[in-house]
């Protein structure tokens, strides 16, 4: 019998043992499998991340990232233990940096984005605004080479040829204020990011600019119902293009044209420049035609020195004479000279003549006191004298009513 119980307890003793080293075991095995789910969820959320595209991808990451943490933070010790020198907390933190700046860059992709896809549809609304205006002003001048209308029918015809280029001028400066709000403090690390969105634009503002270029030129070389004022307007609006693209023609070169930033900038000033030589080709002779029409005529000028010097020129001889001779025919040429000066170049051309660096507002200043002494010098001697009889004989009734009055008093 004390053997049978002996043996009992023996058995029991083993699979007690036993019993242990299977759950030890089993506890074990838990722990690992713990341990490589973990890894595992925690690689996958890693991957998800990391291949990430838009906001929408972020919502579902935010959430798997929860879960996990939810999932394993009962099991924290383990982790720590597992993961040494990391822990659980440290990989979480991890997952969370990596998020943050994946929502960032996906933020920052999905602007820019969203800012090409407006600028493409401004360029696109922009050209067909242009290409409409251009198809007019083009209808326009058709009928005005074939036109054998009579005299105020053409002038009718001329005017809204000249409304035309006007409404035109004003849609291009509108576009080049936008521009210029979009790009003139554009950052360095910005404009990168804009120059990879960009590349899949279809069209783009350097190439607008350079059409629009383009068509200035052609209508200043190519237009016959122009006069001295449209071509002043012209040269202000190449001033205020000039000053747009030397703030942002850097910022949209590297940008719509990072492998070719250089070139193309120069491109656009090229045709800014020759701009400018189309205008002067007409400018000059326009304005000496508009004084001449007027009987004023100028010495020869092909610059705006030049023609300041022709314009101050001419009024000083003009005083020169005027106060040697006296003659009723200095005052009428003064009133002629004065007439149009104020009535047309200064009063209709005179925002265009300054904004075009063509007079300053100090050199028609100065002219304007030579108008002065002018005026003063042209007044005819038989005036002058009746004038200065007139005076004197105010003067000398003055004085007998004065000496008659005291007289009474007396």
């Amino acid at each position: 019998m004390k053997r049978i119980i002996t043996y009992t307890y023996s058995t029991f003793a083993v699979l007690l043992l036993v019993a242990g080293s299977a759950t030890t075991l089993f506890a074990q095995e838990s722990d690992y499998e713990t341990v490589q789910d973990f890894r595992s969820g925690y690689s996958e959320v890693v991957n998800w991340i990391d291949n990430s595209v838009s906001s929408s991808d972020l919502d579902e990451i935010s959430n798997s990232i929860s879960s996990l943490e939810s999932d394993y933070s009962g099991h924290s010790e383990l982790l720590n233990s597992a993961l040494y020198p990391d822990t659980f907390s440290d990989l979480m933190d991890d997952l969370r940096s990596r998020y943050d700046a994946a929502e960032q860059n996906i933020t920052t992709i999905e602007e820019l984005n969203e800012r090409v896809r407006e600028l493409s549809e401004e360029l696109a609304e922009f050209r067909a605004g242009l290409s409409d205006m251009d198809a007019q002003v083009e209808d326009l001048q058709t009928r005005l080479n074939r036109s054998e209308s009579n005299a105020r029918q053409l002038s009718g015809l001329v005017q809204q040829y000249r409304q035309s280029l006007e409404n035109r001028d004003e849609f291009v400066a509108e576009f080049l204020e936008e521009l210029l709000n979009k790009y003139e403090t554009l950052d360095a690390q910005t404009a990168s990011e804009l120059a990879e969105a960009a590349e899949s634009m279809d069209d783009n503002p350097i190439d607008l600019v350079k059409t629009i270029l383009g068509d200035y030129i052609n209508y200043t070389d190519q237009s016959t119902a122009l006069d001295a004022g449209d071509y002043l307007r012209m040269k202000a609006q190449r001033i205020y293009f000039n000053e747009v693209w030397a703030g942002i023609g850097e910022s949209l070169s590297n940008v719509y044209a990072p492998d070719r930033s250089v070139q193309a900038n120069q491109e656009v000033t090229d045709l800014l420049s020759n701009w400018n030589a189309s205008i002067e080709n007409k400018l000059w002779s326009a304005l000496t035609t508009a004084f001449s029409q007027n009987d004023i005529d100028l010495a020869n000028f092909t610059s705006a020195s030049a023609f300041y010097n022709a314009l101050s020129g001419y009024v000083d001889s003009a005083v020169a004479e005027a106060s040697e001779s006296n003659r009723e025919e200095d005052m009428e040429r003064y009133r002629n000279f004065s007439s149009f000066w104020n009535g047309t170049v200064k009063g209709t051309w005179g925002e265009f003549l300054m904004n075009g660096e063509v007079l300053t507002y100090s050199q028609l200043s100065e002219i304007d006191q030579k108008l002065e002494n002018w005026n003063e010098a042209a007044v005819p001697v038989s005036n002058l004298m009746l004038i200065l009889f007139l005076v004197s004989l105010v003067v000398i009734i003055g004085l007998i009513v004065m000496l008659a009055r005291k007289r009474g008093d007396a």
